[in-house]
Protein backbone atom coordinates (compact mmCIF):
# COMPACT_ATOMS: atom_id res chain seq x y z
CA UNK A 1 0.00 0.00 0.00
CA UNK A 2 1.15 3.41 -1.15
CA UNK A 3 0.49 5.88 1.68
CA UNK A 4 0.69 10.08 1.36
CA UNK A 5 2.38 11.28 4.66
CA UNK A 6 0.29 14.28 6.60
CA UNK A 7 1.61 16.79 6.37
CA UNK A 8 0.60 20.92 6.98
CA UNK A 9 -0.95 22.53 3.87
CA UNK A 10 0.42 26.27 4.29
CA UNK A 11 -2.22 29.05 2.95
CA UNK A 12 -1.48 31.88 1.74
CA UNK A 13 0.62 34.24 3.85
CA UNK A 14 -2.65 36.49 4.44
CA UNK A 15 -4.51 33.66 6.01
CA UNK A 16 -4.33 33.07 10.00
CA UNK A 17 -5.83 30.54 12.33
CA UNK A 18 -7.57 27.08 10.69
CA UNK A 19 -7.27 28.65 6.90
CA UNK A 20 -3.70 29.12 7.51
CA UNK A 21 -2.60 25.39 8.53
CA UNK A 22 -5.36 23.06 7.91
CA UNK A 23 -4.58 19.45 8.29
CA UNK A 24 -4.48 17.04 5.61
CA UNK A 25 -6.10 13.47 5.33
CA UNK A 26 -4.48 10.36 7.10
CA UNK A 27 -5.41 7.42 5.54
CA UNK A 28 -6.12 4.77 7.80
CA UNK A 29 -6.54 1.69 5.30
CA UNK A 30 -7.15 0.58 1.73
CA UNK A 31 -8.28 -3.43 1.39
CA UNK A 32 -9.24 -5.38 -1.57
CA UNK A 33 -12.31 -8.21 -0.29
CA UNK A 34 -14.74 -10.43 -1.31
CA UNK A 35 -16.66 -9.13 0.85
CA UNK A 36 -17.28 -6.56 3.67
CA UNK A 37 -20.48 -7.17 5.91
CA UNK A 38 -21.87 -3.98 8.13
CA UNK A 39 -22.66 -5.73 11.68
CA UNK A 40 -25.92 -4.28 13.53
CA UNK A 41 -23.05 -2.17 15.94
CA UNK A 42 -21.43 -0.45 12.67
CA UNK A 43 -18.48 -2.95 12.94
CA UNK A 44 -17.12 -4.30 9.72
CA UNK A 45 -16.17 -7.53 8.99
CA UNK A 46 -13.70 -8.00 5.97
CA UNK A 47 -13.88 -11.38 4.17
CA UNK A 48 -11.40 -12.68 2.06
CA UNK A 49 -8.75 -10.23 1.22
CA UNK A 50 -6.76 -10.32 -1.75
CA UNK A 51 -3.70 -8.73 -3.66
CA UNK A 52 -4.42 -10.59 -7.08
CA UNK A 53 -6.96 -11.78 -9.43
CA UNK A 54 -5.26 -15.16 -11.27
CA UNK A 55 -7.86 -15.20 -14.83
CA UNK A 56 -7.75 -18.00 -17.49
CA UNK A 57 -7.47 -15.44 -20.15
CA UNK A 58 -8.03 -11.80 -20.75
CA UNK A 59 -10.21 -9.75 -20.67
CA UNK A 60 -11.52 -11.25 -17.99
CA UNK A 61 -14.86 -10.36 -16.21
CA UNK A 62 -14.98 -10.91 -12.46
CA UNK A 63 -17.89 -11.25 -9.93
CA UNK A 64 -18.23 -8.00 -7.76
CA UNK A 65 -16.11 -7.50 -4.95
CA UNK A 66 -15.55 -4.53 -2.66
CA UNK A 67 -12.98 -2.12 -1.67
CA UNK A 68 -12.62 -1.10 2.47
CA UNK A 69 -11.19 2.16 2.71
CA UNK A 70 -10.99 4.32 5.84
CA UNK A 71 -9.87 7.87 6.52
CA UNK A 72 -9.50 10.38 9.60
CA UNK A 73 -8.30 13.80 9.97
CA UNK A 74 -10.98 15.26 8.41
CA UNK A 75 -13.95 17.60 9.25
CA UNK A 76 -16.51 19.29 7.06
CA UNK A 77 -17.49 18.10 4.16
CA UNK A 78 -14.74 16.68 1.59
CA UNK A 79 -15.61 14.84 -2.27
CA UNK A 80 -13.44 11.50 -2.45
CA UNK A 81 -13.11 8.85 -5.47
CA UNK A 82 -11.61 5.11 -5.90
CA UNK A 83 -10.01 5.02 -9.00
CA UNK A 84 -8.81 1.36 -10.51
CA UNK A 85 -6.11 2.35 -13.43
CA UNK A 86 -4.43 -0.04 -15.95
CA UNK A 87 -1.05 0.95 -15.06
CA UNK A 88 0.61 0.58 -18.37
CA UNK A 89 -1.86 2.76 -20.26
CA UNK A 90 -3.32 4.88 -17.39
CA UNK A 91 -6.78 3.81 -18.40
CA UNK A 92 -9.41 4.01 -15.88
CA UNK A 93 -11.59 0.65 -15.90
CA UNK A 94 -13.72 1.71 -12.49
CA UNK A 95 -14.30 5.04 -10.90
CA UNK A 96 -16.48 5.75 -7.64
CA UNK A 97 -17.37 8.65 -5.38
CA UNK A 98 -19.19 11.21 -3.02
CA UNK A 99 -19.10 12.93 -0.22
CA UNK A 100 -17.77 12.50 3.18
CA UNK A 101 -19.74 14.91 5.84
CA UNK A 102 -17.31 14.53 8.78
CA UNK A 103 -18.29 16.05 12.02
CA UNK A 104 -15.47 15.25 14.11
CA UNK A 105 -11.81 15.12 12.87
CA UNK A 106 -10.78 12.69 15.01
CA UNK A 107 -13.45 10.19 13.75
CA UNK A 108 -12.20 7.34 11.34
CA UNK A 109 -14.16 7.62 8.49
CA UNK A 110 -15.30 3.77 7.00
CA UNK A 111 -16.63 3.35 3.41
CA UNK A 112 -16.93 -0.10 1.90
CA UNK A 113 -17.28 0.50 -1.85
CA UNK A 114 -18.69 -2.49 -3.92
CA UNK A 115 -16.54 -2.82 -7.60
CA UNK A 116 -19.59 -4.45 -9.39
CA UNK A 117 -18.47 -6.57 -12.58
CA UNK A 118 -14.98 -4.78 -14.27
CA UNK A 119 -13.55 -5.96 -16.48
CA UNK A 120 -9.59 -6.49 -16.72
CA UNK A 121 -8.56 -6.10 -19.99
CA UNK A 122 -5.33 -7.58 -19.62
CA UNK A 123 -2.81 -8.83 -17.35
CA UNK A 124 -0.37 -6.52 -15.23
CA UNK A 125 -0.71 -4.23 -12.61
CA UNK A 126 -3.67 -2.11 -11.86
CA UNK A 127 -3.54 0.83 -9.50
CA UNK A 128 -6.43 1.43 -6.81
CA UNK A 129 -6.28 4.68 -5.46
CA UNK A 130 -8.05 6.60 -3.14
CA UNK A 131 -8.12 10.62 -3.37
CA UNK A 132 -10.00 12.96 -1.27
CA UNK A 133 -10.39 16.84 -2.69
CA UNK A 134 -9.15 15.75 -5.68
CA UNK A 135 -5.82 15.01 -4.01
CA UNK A 136 -3.91 11.37 -3.95
CA UNK A 137 -3.75 9.99 -0.32
CA UNK A 138 -3.30 6.93 -0.68
CA UNK A 139 -3.10 3.79 -2.89
CA UNK A 140 -2.39 0.26 -3.67
CA UNK A 141 -1.46 -2.47 -6.27
CA UNK A 142 -3.67 -5.35 -7.92
CA UNK A 143 -2.22 -8.01 -9.82
CA UNK A 144 -3.83 -9.73 -12.33
CA UNK A 145 -2.11 -13.23 -13.85
CA UNK A 146 -2.87 -15.94 -16.06
CA UNK A 147 -2.94 -18.90 -14.66
CA UNK A 148 -3.37 -22.53 -16.49
CA UNK A 149 -7.03 -24.02 -16.76
CA UNK A 150 -6.14 -26.02 -13.54
CA UNK A 151 -6.16 -22.86 -11.48
CA UNK A 152 -9.50 -22.49 -9.49
CA UNK A 153 -11.82 -19.26 -10.46
CA UNK A 154 -12.17 -16.41 -8.45
CA UNK A 155 -14.63 -16.92 -5.60
CA UNK A 156 -18.01 -16.23 -5.86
Amino acid sequence: MRVVKQRDRVGDPGETGDAARMPEPVFVALLLADRVITEDNQKKAIIGTFTQFTVRQVPAGLPPWYVYAAVTNLAGEHPFSLNLVVDRTQQVIFSAGGTLRVDEPRRVVELVIPVPNVVFPETGTYIVSFHVGGEQIGSRILDVVQGDSHTPAPPQ
